[in-house]
């Protein structure tokens, strides 16, 4: 038995346990799971083309990671001028590897790539996602594997075919400076 095995069937059963904390944080470090291969091929699907399919899967496993690390009741910044704290809900976890699920034997069935993305644009459509948010809500899997890159350091720099680094810190001496242009891959 590989260690990974392992480990997924350690964290299954810890998963099933009646402590609620417990049971939300077995299922985020789990994730995706037997899930992983449906992950990646929705990030192909939803993700540019151009990134190239190695990339789209090391994104898969960035977001996987980010869903590993969530932590409920976390608390979050209260932004600008509010003075309301507000604290993170339940793992998506679990509502992410049922929607994975669904996908797997639905919308990603499809062979054609064309294919794939317009039955997931029906399938936002249906959970009625209109637009992604600035960061994901756990809302729905696809909305938010698409905010969490779309929204990423690296898809700016992407689209501005510059060096930007957004929410990277500058010093206050190079902050007027135009960034650089993006390095080739």
């Amino acid at each position: 038995m590989r260690r990974r095995t392992l480990l997924q069937s350690a964290l299954a059963v810890v998963a099933t346990l009646p402590i609620p904390r417990m049971r939300a944080w077995a299922q985020g470090l789990g994730f995706p799971g037997l899930r992983e291969e449906t992950l990646q091929t929705l990030a192909a699907t939803v993700l540019p083309e151009s990134l190239g399919r190695a990339r789209t899967n090391a994104v898969a496993t960035e977001f996987a990671e980010w869903v590993a690390g969530y932590r409920e009741g976390a608390e979050l910044s209260p932004g600008y001028g509010s003075p309301r704290v507000r604290y993170t809900g339940p793992s998506p976890a679990a509502t992410y590897d049922r929607q994975l699920q669904a996908l797997a034997s639905g919308p990603l069935a499809h062979a054609e790539l064309s294919a794939r993305r317009r039955a997931l644009a029906d399938e936002l459509r249906r959970a009625g996602i209109e637009d992604l948010t600035s960061v994901p809500r756990g809302a729905h899997v696809v909305a938010d594997l698409m905010s969490f890159w779309f929204t990423s350091s690296t898809a700016h720099d992407l689209a501005y075919e510059a060096a930007i680094g957004k929410d990277r810190c500058r010093t206050i001496a190079n902050s007027a400076a135009r960034p650089a242009p993006r390095a080739p891959r």
